[in-house]
C-alpha cells in the first residue's frame, strides 16, 4: 500500500527515514475481487465507524482539515474505497462538533 498524493505530507513527519517513491505494483484481478468479497461481508455499522473516525482525524490535521470541502471529497473517495454507493450519513451534532455543518458532500442522519 502505498501514499496517496494528498498523503505526502506525512512525508515531512518522518523525513530522517529513508523513504523512496516507487511506482506502485499492478493489482491482480483476483485478488481485488477476494477483497472486495471481503469488504461486502465488512458490518455496515463498522464501515460508518471508520468512515466517521477517518473523518475525524483528518479534520483535526490542519495540513488535510483546513479544506473542508476537499476533506469531504477525501473522505467520500474513503467510503467508495470500502465498497459503500454513497458515504453513510452522521448525526447532526457530530458534524456540528467537527465543525463540518453544511459542508456539501456530508450526509445527516
Amino acid at each position: 500500500m502505498g501514499l496517496l498524493n494528498w498523503e505526502d505530507i506525512f512525508l515531512k513527519s518522518i523525513k530522517d527515514l529513508p523513504i523512496t517513491k516507487t511506482t506502485p505494483p499492478t493489482v491482480d484481478p483476483d485478488m481485488k475481487k477476494k477483497v472486495e468479497r471481503g469488504l461486502s461481508n465488512v458490518d455496515m455499522k463498522n464501515k460508518e465507524a471508520a468512515y466517521q473516525a477517518w473523518l475525524g482525524y483528518y479534520n483535526s490535521n490542519k495540513s488535510v482539515g483546513r479544506d473542508k470541502i476537499r476533506l469531504v471529497e477525501l473522505a467520500n473517495e474513503f467510503s467508495r474505497s470500502m465498497g459503500l454507493d454513497t458515504p453513510p450519513a452522521i448525526s447532526k451534532l457530530i458534524l456540528g462538533k467537527m465543525g463540518l455543518k453544511n459542508v456539501p458532500g456530508l450526509r445527516v442522519k
